[in-house]
C-alpha cells in the first residue's frame, strides 16, 4: 500500500474543495443568513450526494452517463429547476416576510445540499477521471480502494464545510448587525439561481 499517494491524495482533494465555488458560497450564505447549523445541514446534504456519487462509480453507473449523455441533461434540468424554485422562495421569504415560507425552507436545508450535488451527474464523471490517478494498492480491488478514496474525499469535504460554516456564522453575526437579514436572502437566492445556470451549461 502506497501511503505516499494517499497523502497527496487527500492534499489534491482539500486544494480541490477549498476552491472557490457555488456550493461553498451556499454554504456561506447559508451560514451568514441563517447560522451554522442550518449551513450545516446544507454541508451534510452536500457530502450526502457525494456518497451517491461514489457507490455510482462502483456500481460502474458513472459509465452510463458517458455512454446515454442525454441522461445527465434531464438529472441537471431537474436539479436546475428545483434550485431556481427555491430561489423564488427565498425571494418571496425577503420581500414578504412570510414566516411560514421561512419555516419550509429551514425544513429543506439538507434536501437542497443533497439536491445541489446529486444533480450534477458530471461530479461522477469527474471522480472517474480523478480517482484512478490514486490507485494505492496492487493487493486491494479497484472498487474497493475507489470506495476508500471516496471515503476520504468525503470526510475532508464535510470537516471543512462545517469549518467554513461556523466561520461564517461568527463573521455573519457582525455582518447583519450592520445589514438586514432580507438582504442575505436575496443573495442565496442568487446563488441559488447561478448554481442552477451552471447545471444548465452544456
Amino acid at each position: 500500500m502506497d501511503y505516499n499517494t494517499i497523502l497527496l491524495f487527500i492534499i489534491s482533494s482539500i486544494s480541490l474543495t477549498l476552491l472557490p465555488g457555488p456550493d461553498i458560497l451556499f454554504v456561506i450564505t447559508t451560514s451568514i443568513s441563517e447560522g451554522w447549523k442550518n449551513g450545516s445541514k446544507i454541508s451534510l446534504g452536500l457530502c450526502t450526494g457525494l456518497v451517491i456519487h461514489t457507490l455510482l462509480i462502483m456500481l460502474g453507473l458513472g459509465i452510463f452517463f458517458e455512454i446515454y449523455p442525454h441522461w445527465i441533461r434531464i438529472v441537471e434540468i431537474s436539479g436546475a429547476a428545483y434550485l431556481i424554485y427555491l430561489a423564488y422562495d427565498l425571494n418571496k421569504a425577503s420581500n414578504n416576510k412570510q414566516k411560514e415560507v421561512s419555516a419550509n425552507l429551514k425544513k429543506r436545508f439538507f434536501l437542497t445540499g443533497f439536491i445541489m450535488n446529486i444533480s450534477n451527474p458530471k461530479v461522477s464523471l469527474f471522480f472517474i477521471g480523478f480517482f484512478p490517478g490514486f490507485i494505492f494498492s496492487n493487493d486491494l480491488s479497484y472498487n474497493l480502494q475507489f470506495l476508500i478514496l471516496g471515503g476520504i474525499f468525503i470526510i475532508q469535504a464535510l470537516i471543512i464545510f462545517l469549518m467554513i460554516s461556523m466561520l461564517s456564522d461568527k463573521l455573519g453575526k457582525r455582518i447583519l448587525s450592520h445589514t438586514k437579514k432580507s438582504f442575505w436572502k436575496k443573495i442565496q437566492g442568487v446563488v441559488l439561481v447561478f448554481i442552477a445556470l451552471v447545471l444548465l451549461y452544456p
